[in-house]
């Protein structure tokens, strides 16, 4: 049996529930931001990149097999229960939720990028200073994939920290021909006053976080108090978060079915096809109407 070379940044476990069938080897769309031709996929093979979790270790795959065993057996169980009760888990397992949510925070591309940078950065800077000036510790600021893993998962407990004091709502889609889709970067956050070059983060006041958690359970947190449970999604609310899932998405989107609702500038809801790329009729009232 080869070596295990392909490690998901995003877990089968929660990938399965935006497919048509929730299994792991169950088809989903996987939709390329860049105009490209949508093609059918599996989580099997989804948000995956060749040794993404290998280390410099005795045992490269330490990190990989940590993910796999002790992490996503308690992810999946905070999913299961929303999928099979549409309501929050119970508070003594509100911390497998927060776990998933650190999850698919911390472990994506785009936050790798996040944590290296100012590990290169820095480096680039010691590099230029060592061509005028001898640097006896040079080396100290040299880093590999390893060290920007390690980071990672320090920053696990922290990142549950921050979002265990959150107030969360659980949007739930009944109207069984609509789904919510979901992108190898899950995890959005917005603000009222974000643009380019705002910086904003997980205790920023007045933020949103919004993430799905199947293709019919979404869930809302905010840092300022509000009426937390469950509530039924409209349709504009699911195409308001299929829409920031497509621009938030790093290079794919992946999707149930070839139809998926969207929002338009005004906020107006219509239906896109991905294949066609045609917009469909538009659709007003809450979900079921």
């Amino acid at each position: 049996m080869g070596r295990k070379a392909k490690h998901h940044y995003i877990p089968k476990c929660y990938l399965k529930g935006f497919t048509d069938g929730g299994e792991n080897y169950s088809p989903f769309w996987a939709v390329p931001i860049n105009n490209d031709k949508p093609f059918p996929t599996s989580p099997n093979d989804a948000c995956a990149k060749r040794d993404y979790y290998s280390v410099d270790h005795e045992n490269s795959l330490i990190v990989e097999d940590f993910y796999a065993e002790q992490i996503e057996p308690k992810i999946s169980k905070a999913i299961s229960h929303i999928a099979e009760h549409s309501c929050l888990p119970p508070n003594e397992e509100m911390k497998h939720l927060i776990l998933l949510l650190a999850t698919l925070y911390l472990r994506v591309p785009s936050h790798r990028e996040t944590l290296e940078m100012p590990m290169r950065r820095t480096k680039e800077i010691v590099d230029s200073m060592s061509q005028d000036v001898n640097i006896s510790n040079k080396s100290e600021f040299d880093y590999s994939k390893t060290d920007v893993i390690m980071t990672e998962l320090r920053l696990i407990d922290t990142v549950q920290e921050c979002l265990s004091n959150k107030f969360y709502q659980l949007h739930i889609v009944e109207d069984d021909s609509l789904d919510v889709v979901t992108s190898d970067t899950p995890f959005i956050m917005s603000h009222p006053k974000g643009g380019k070059g705002f910086y904003f983060g997980l205790n920023t006041s007045n933020i949103e976080i919004c993430v799905p958690i199947t293709s019919k359970a979404v869930l809302i947190a905010r840092n300022e108090a509000m009426k937390e449970g469950v509530f039924t999604a409209t349709k504009e609310f699911i195409g308001l978060t299929n829409t920031k899932l497509v621009l938030s998405a790093n290079r794919f989107f992946y999707a149930k079915t070839e139809e998926i609702l969207l929002v338009d500038d005004d906020i107006s809801v219509y239906k896109r096809n991905i294949n066609t790329n045609k917009s469909m009729q538009r659709t007003a009232g809450a979900s079921g109407d």
